[in-house]
């Protein structure tokens, strides 16, 4: 008995099957309960799957909003908002450099409503915080600021839809007041905007 073995159909088939096996594994690494992970990470023959549950389980429902007002001889004035977001350009779906700046912000609200949070009714942990940091050197530095001003304000809050014709509003977060630069106090250079 004599067999030939077509060596092109048996690499044919090799990769098909190697190909479809790590498709259903990537697959089963995408579920949110996790059973999976311990079977694909064990061992030193790891088998590489990506891993986009970054979107889900828990899709967000809310938008961020921060807003800002100036303190001019002791009174405060009237909330500004301070959009996060821009509309996209038909090309950011595969380029989106200008991003980064919302995507800044954006971070910057969500560490100080967990930080917010865990801190309770106590400020100090907040103000501290690499976000509150950031939003206070935003807010003096590249904001425009009403004449006379000496202290600035930020305030964060959520909106979602609580029903089709209803928008509820949920302040989360009012910071301290914030000196505001002299005049003579240099200011630091505009960030470029991204192409």
């Amino acid at each position: 008995m004599n067999l030939s073995v077509n060596t092109e159909r048996v690499k044919t088939v090799a990769v098909t099957a190697s190909l479809a096996t790590w498709l259903v594994v990537t697959a089963a690494a995408q579920l949110p309960d996790t059973r999976f992970d311990s079977l694909l990470w064990c061992g030193k023959r790891r088998i590489p799957t990506p891993n986009w549950r970054f979107f889900g389980p828990n899709p967000g429902v809310k938008d961020s909003h921060l807003l800002y007002r100036d303190v001019t001889d002791g009174k405060p004035g009237e909330w500004k908002e301070i959009p996060i977001t821009r509309d996209r350009p038909w090309y950011a779906l595969a380029w989106n450099a200008r991003n980064r700046s919302p995507k800044a912000l954006f971070d910057a609200v969500q560490g100080i409503r967990a930080r917010a949070a865990a801190a309770g009714s106590e400020m100090g942990p907040v103000v501290w915080s690499p976000g509150y940091v950031l939003l206070s050197r935003y807010i003096q530095h590249h904001l425009p600021h009403t004449d006379g001003a000496t202290h600035s304000q930020f305030l964060l809050m959520h909106s979602y839809l609580a029903a089709p014709e209803n928008r509820e509003i949920e302040p989360f977060f009012v910071s301290e007041e914030i000196a505001l630069p002299t005049t003579g106090t240099p200011r630091p250079e505009t960030l470029p905007t991204a192409a």
